[in-house]
């Protein structure tokens, strides 16, 4: 077999990506393919070695764009004409140019010369004026103009442009078409049909690869025999999605694996036919019928040789109607030996083909592709990065909105940023513009989906101009299933839909019932519409209000409501523009309130007071629907801690109901109940107690003993009972709610998991341990269940069993708890949030009984901050917060900073809970066990002896906290020197006869106070006249 030696003469910067696609392309066993710098002088003159493979070439295919290159240099110029001393004589046109001075030719002038010296062939190749250059190319006027003289030279020698090329393909085709093609064929070189549109796009074809290799193994092995069955395959998806390019991508990079890589555009049956005919031209398949004026003949030879050539890949493009795939079924039947890659919008198939729906590039890819496309192009800038990855999440990451972004930047070396804005600004102008040269694309976004609106039924139409007002989120099935008011008449929903996603122009999820619209596919649709009454939009609205049914506060609601969320907020927002108020306002209250009970409160807020004030402006200011969204936002300013800004809204919601329900309203009973819960939060529990004895009255008269609203009012007011130390009230309560929201809402119910919350802290809190446990445990389970793990409600979950675990030192169970529940608390409330506060708290005393002081101490100043920040310096909360403070300065023996806390947390707690509260008690006890601490013991009883009193009128003598206590002021007695009969006095129990336990305590301390006098075997000191061990020694070891 002869071999071939080809040289491409081109400047790089300006054609080296046609250089090297046709180089590509010609490379054979037997054919040599080199480029100018393959030659770059190593020690020898360019032009030397340039001229040297030049004579022993057989063809050179000389490129003439606008741009010379390189100069050749003097040494060359005297090298040449030493060496050729008949060069003018030859070629006449250089005459002028072989003189010493004379004015220099480039190295690619040189090289098409040099050709026609040695008598070799020279093809000479123009660009048109569209063709696209490379980056490197400039354009100067005088290296055009020395280009131009160079053509006319080489015409004054009869040497002329004899193919002209607006591409890599359209040049490989026409360089097949000219005296390339003979000299290949006499040298028995093979040829491989090659009639592909495009040139690959190489590193700028991103986020395919996983793509490319399902296309690999799904067409798998090559046919290599006449007769083995085609395998067909269809590229499904969105117009603009990359169908097209994907194929070809597979097609360049497989090259070498096929005999034969054809492309035949198939939009329409007939252009099918035609195009399978114009395969027999000379530039593709080069067959005998090509003079044929029969189509039939010419298409049946293709076909023909297809058949009798095995190992041939065809590419089907832009099979979009259901002609054009009916007709393409029946060529696939028709062929053997080869692969077929069809590119279609239609997803639908028989069993003969492969299907492979495409879908649009990840977010990561999409930003790199811009970044890439507009490299060299665009103005950079610092945070292009980011600028690219908003811009691929702007257009949804589709690969045609991507491009032509890229192609409108470079154009207009704009930055990123600027795009961005553009496109906030102009859209519909944006996804209209088009430059097919640049963008390698015939249309844009906006027309692109044109065709396939166009082939939509009516009703198929309506259903995709009202569901373009939706999000770009996964839309519900179940929506279709739910009739739209006020419309009759119209198609099934479900056979529309399927339509559209025949076109590709929904995405309908296999492990779900619900369906994907692409946002640019609805941006288009709604730039479409003709509608300036907003029909579409107001029938969606009314659709998504009518789905959107059902009580957001209700958990068991949410696997309806939270699918529809997403389209809920896009719709509210796009009817709110257009100042549609109804039922705009009620689905954003139903949206506000999900959220907010979701604990989604940046997100609820705004619904929440753009609600409120259309409501005002519709209805005016002393309005009941007005009064429910001064509710809703102040219950949501409530929960976020902004506690005076909500008062004054509840307030106001309050007078506005009485004056339109009257005061025995169950309207007025919820404003009651949220304003008594404020109060309480803000300590003014003389105010709050009253307003939840109202609200309950008003619930249980209007809905009876039973009903869910009563329960609230229960808990809530078992609440305040709890606070202020009247347990036996509360308890009855809160077991009352907890039956009837069981009744109403079953076991499982997060209404359930906050009565079970509330009555197991009351048990812990008369420690009753055993029973609080299993009912802290259900809850937490049940608000997992219902709200997820990340939920401030399971948070406090975490929190409650964790205290308890802590109180039953299971601390290592504990603690990995805490730190969870701080996690969440940080996260939905933000660091300075009061649930922050009592989980930093909680967190600190468990690192202070594992002996972690210096983790602990930075945790409770964290947490009095908040809580002096949040409710001010006064608040019970802050008592708490200033003891444990107090109590670690004392364990690390700085008992002058911990003093004055005790005092101001005992102040506190006095003035917020009077002077009988267990919790005073508590703080007295701390403050003794101080003063005791430094011997200052005259102070610590008295404060003791209250501390006892308190405890035993709230608990009782039995109660392990009376008993702490009094066992505490026994010691303390004893230390102070104090006889039986004083400490019994003291203590207040001179009228009455101590308890057993008390009487055992007395006993045992007095005893231990003995022992450091009285040896073993001293006498006893109470004159039975036995021996210390047999007598009150013995007792004590028994007590």
């Amino acid at each position: 077999m002869t071999h071939v030696n080809i040289f491409l003469s081109t400047v790089s910067a300006e054609f080296r990506s046609y250089r090297n696609a046709l180089r590509h392309y010609l490379e054979r066993p037997n054919v040599t393919v080199k480029v100018q710098e393959d030659f770059i002088a190593t020690g020898s003159e360019t032009l030397d070695k340039l001229d040297e493979y030049i004579r022993q070439c057989d063809a050179v295919i000389h490129l003439v764009g606008d741009m010379t290159g390189a100069l050749a240099q003097p040494p060359s110029l005297a090298m040449i004409r030493t060496r050729y001393t008949d060069l003018g004589q030859n070629l006449p046109p250089l005459i002028d140019f072989l003189q010493p001075d004379a004015q220099a030719l480039s190295y690619t002038q040189w090289e098409a010369w040099l050709a026609l010296y040695h008598r070799k062939t020279l093809i000479i190749a123009v660009p048109t004026r569209d063709a696209e250059r490379d980056a490197g190319y400039t354009l100067v006027k005088e290296q055009r103009s020395l280009q131009q003289q160079h053509l006319a030279r080489l015409a004054a020698f009869e040497r002329y442009p004899e193919i002209e090329f607006a591409n890599t393909g359209r040049l490989a085709a026409e360089v097949l078409r000219s005296k390339i093609h003979d000299i290949l064929d006499q040298a028995g070189a093979v040829v491989r049909p090659c009639h592909l549109p495009n040139a690959s796009i190489r590193d700028q074809f991103m986020g395919r690869d996983d793509w490319l290799e399902k296309l690999s193994q799904t067409l798998g092995p090559v046919p290599d025999k006449a007769g083995s069955p085609a395998v067909a395959l269809v590229l499904s998806g969105l117009g603009g999605i990359g169908k097209t390019r994907l194929a070809l991508e597979y097609a360049w990079r497989h090259a070498d694996s096929y005999s034969a890589l054809l492309f035949v555009e198939a939009d329409t049956a007939t252009a099918l036919q035609s195009n399978l005919a114009a395969l027999t031209q000379f530039s593709i398949l080069n067959l005998l019928e090509q003079t044929e004026t029969d189509e039939g003949k010419k298409r049946d030879a293709a076909l023909s040789w297809l058949n009798r050539h095995p190992g041939w890949l065809v590419i089907l493009d832009n099979v979009d109607s259901e002609v054009s795939a009916s007709a393409v079924e029946d060529l696939i039947a028709r062929l053997s030996g080869g692969h077929i890659v069809v590119t279609s919008r239609l997803s639908n198939y028989s069993n003969t083909v492969t299907v492979l729906p495409v879908k649009v590039l990840s977010e990561t890819a999409a930003s790199a592709f811009l970044l890439r496309r507009t490299d060299g192009k665009r103005r950079p800038q610092p945070d292009d990065h980011q600028h690219a990855e908003a811009l691929a999440r702007e257009l949804d990451c589709l690969p045609l909105a991507l491009e032509q972004a890229g192609a409108y930047i470079a154009k207009g070396r704009l930055t990123l940023e600027k795009y961005l804005q553009e496109w906030s600004g102009k859209r519909d102008e944006l996804l209209k513009w088009n430059h097919p040269r640049l963008m390698n694309y015939p249309t844009s976004v906006f027309v692109t989906w044109e065709t396939s609106f166009d082939q939509l039924g009516e009703s198929a139409q309506q259903l995709l101009q009202r569901l373009a007002w939706l999000s770009p989120a996964p839309i519900p099935e179940a929506l279709l299933d739910v009739p739209i008011p006020h419309v009759a008449g119209e198609g099934n929903p479900f056979t529309d839909l399927a339509e559209l996603e025949a076109y590709s122009l929904i995405t309908r999820a296999t492990d779900s019932p619900n369906f994907t619209i692409h946002k640019l596919v609805q941006e288009v649709t709604r730039l479409q519409l003709n509608d300036p009454e907003q029909r579409h939009l107001n029938e969606m609205l009314q659709w998504l209000n009518a789905a959107f049914n059902g009580d957001p506060q209700d958990v068991n609601t949410w696997l309806v409501l939270e699918p529809l969320a997403p389209h809920a907020l896009t719709i509210v927002h796009y009817a709110d523009e257009q100042g549609i108020p109804d039922p705009t306002i009620g689905l954003m209250t139903r949206l506000g309130s999900m959220y907010h009970k979701n604990a989604l409160y940046a997100e609820a807020e705004p619904m929440m007071r753009r609600a409120l004030t259309i409501d005002e402006a519709s209805f005016g200011p002393e309005h009941p629907n007005v009064a429910t969204g001064l509710n809703n936002l102040a219950l949501l300013l409530k929960d976020t801690n902004r506690l005076t800004e909500a008062e004054p809204l509840m307030r106001r919601a309050l007078a506005i109901d009485e004056a339109s329900f009257g005061a025995k309203n169950p309207e007025v009973a919820t404003d009651l109940n949220n304003l008594a819960q404020l109060l309480q939060d803000t300590n003014r529990m003389a105010e709050a107690e009253p307003l939840m004895r109202r609200a309950l009255a008003i619930d249980e008269a209007s809905f009876g003993a039973k009903h869910p609203n009563v329960a609230i009012r229960l808990n809530n007011l078992a609440g305040l009972l709890k606070n202020t130390n009247r347990l036996a009230e509360a308890e009855p309560l809160m077991r009352r709610a907890l039956a009837i929201n069981e009744a109403s809402f079953g076991p499982e119910h997060p209404r359930v998991a906050t009565g079970l919350n509330n009555l197991a802290l009351l048990l812990k809190y008369t420690n009753r341990m055993t029973e609080a446990e299993p009912l802290m445990r259900r809850a937490l389970a049940i608000d997992e269940a219902s709200f997820g793990a990340e939920h401030p409600n399971v948070a406090t979950n975490l929190n409650n069993l964790a205290g308890l675990l802590k109180k039953t030192n299971r601390l290592a169970e504990a603690e990995p708890m805490m730190r969870r529940a701080l996690t969440i608390f940080e996260a939905s409330f933000g660091s300075e949030h009061p649930n922050v506060a009592i989980n930093l708290s909680n967190l600190a005393q468990l690192l202070k009984d594992t002996k972690r002081l210096a983790e602990a101490e930075p945790m409770m100043r964290r947490a009095l901050a908040i809580d002096e920040t949040s409710f001010g310096a006064k608040h019970p909360n802050v008592a708490i917060r200033l003891n444990n403070l107090a109590l670690l300065l004392k364990a690390t023996n700085r008992l002058a900073e911990a003093e004055p806390m005790m005092r101001r947390a005992l102040t506190i707690d006095e003035a917020s809970f009077g002077a009988e509260h267990p919790g005073v008690a508590t703080d007295l006890i701390n403050l003794a066990q101080l003063l005791k601490d430094i011997k200052r013991l005259d102070e610590a009883e008295p404060l003791l002896r209250r501390a006892l009193a308190i405890f035993e009128a709230s608990f009782g003598t039995e109660h392990p906290y009376t008993k702490t206590v009094f066992q505490n002021y026994v010691l303390l007695g004893q230390n102070l020197g104090w006889s039986e009969h004083q400490i019994i006095k003291a203590a207040g129990y001179s009228d009455h006869p101590l308890t057993p336990f008390q009487q055992a305590v007395y006993e045992r301390e007095t005893v231990k106070s003995m022992q450091a006098k009285v040896g073993r075997n001293d006498p006893c000191p109470c004159r039975s006249g036995k021996k210390f061990k047999k007598c009150c020694g013995l007792t004590a070891n028994l007590h």
